[in-house]
């Protein structure tokens, strides 16, 4: 009778250990995964993650020990210049590897919805030239390595989010009527992506998004309410100084539909709207300090 092989440690290595990244690396440290992530420097800021330095146009400096092991592989690591980083330096190795491969991309790959609804079916023509190049990204993800594809909205979370800025005097509302989009706390973007591996489906293309699109200003309007601050006064569109990336997001407006979550994975979020996430990020950063007691 032949002895049953012990089932192989998940080991994922996660390219980008940055907001995102560091959320779901906590989730696996803790779940008793083998996690190892990149950053430029090759330090890491969580507790149990191995570190391995990636650069764009040099890549891994140690892929040997790096890829050793890993059965998932998953990149939060943007387009630059036009070409996804982990293709062009370790493609190949990534494809003989034979693991689960992910990869984190952005709603902004969709057409212009001009408010309206997409799904994971709506068409994907972006305007932006960044979402042409994330689009890009994901096709050659999914044709090399069937890689899952996770669309994600605005993300915020602990660390990011609009209190400290409100408390300095700082917060802007830009108005622009009817420009609406939705968001996606972290720790569901992290929640998301572990459910998908733990159900795989080569190819799949998810939308990380809550169910509550709106206006920025409300998201702004309600977090000042949550601190007891004045809200700021909104600016037009029109008046607003701000940056080239800036101004992109408020050239497109949609409603993200993520129902096939809940469909595919059999998962709810956490935060499935803006407000139950804002109060849950207040009482996190008030215990990380970041911002004063009520």
């Amino acid at each position: 009778m032949k002895k049953t092989q012990d089932k192989k440690q998940n080991t994922i290595l996660i390219f980008g250990l940055g907001f995102s990244g560091q959320m779901l690396a906590r989730l696996l440290v803790k779940a008793g995964w083998v996690v190892r992530g990149t950053t430029r420097s090759g330090e890491v800021a969580v507790e149990g993650v191995e570190g391995f330095s990636f650069a764009a146009g040099q890549g891994l400096a140690d892929p040997e020990a790096a890829f050793a092991g890993v059965t998932h592989i998953l990149s939060t690591i943007p387009v630059v210049d036009g070409h996804d980083p982990v293709l062009a330096a370790h493609g190949e190795a990534i494809k003989a590897l034979d693991c689960w491969a992910g990869y984190v991309s952005a709603t902004s790959v969709y057409t212009e919805a001009d408010g309206g609804w997409v799904t994971e079916k709506s068409p994907t023509e972006p305007s932006s030239r960044r979402g042409q190049w994330r689009r890009q990204a994901e096709i050659e993800w999914q044709e090399a390595l069937g890689a899952e594809v996770f669309r994600a909205a605005g993300i915020y979370g602990p660390g990011r989010s609009p209190f400290r800025d409100l408390l300095a005097g700082k917060g802007r509302i830009i108005l622009k009527p009817g420009h609406q989009f939705n968001r996606i706390h972290v720790v569901d973007i992290a929640r998301v992506i572990k459910a998908a591996m733990e159900k795989p489906r080569p190819r799949r293309i998810l939308n990380l998004a809550d169910g509550a699109p709106c206006e920025a200003g409300d998201v702004i309007r309600y977090a000042a309410e949550l601190i007891n601050v004045d809200a700021p006064q909104p600016i037009a569109f029109e008046d607003a100084d701000l940056s080239p990336m800036a101004r992109s997001f408020y050239a497109t407006s949609r409603r993200v539909d993520s129902r096939r979550i809940k469909q595919e994975l059999g998962l709810d979020l956490l935060y499935p709207d803006y407000r139950e996430g804002m109060a849950a990020v207040m009482n996190v950063e008030r215990a990380m300090g970041l911002i004063p007691p009520a």
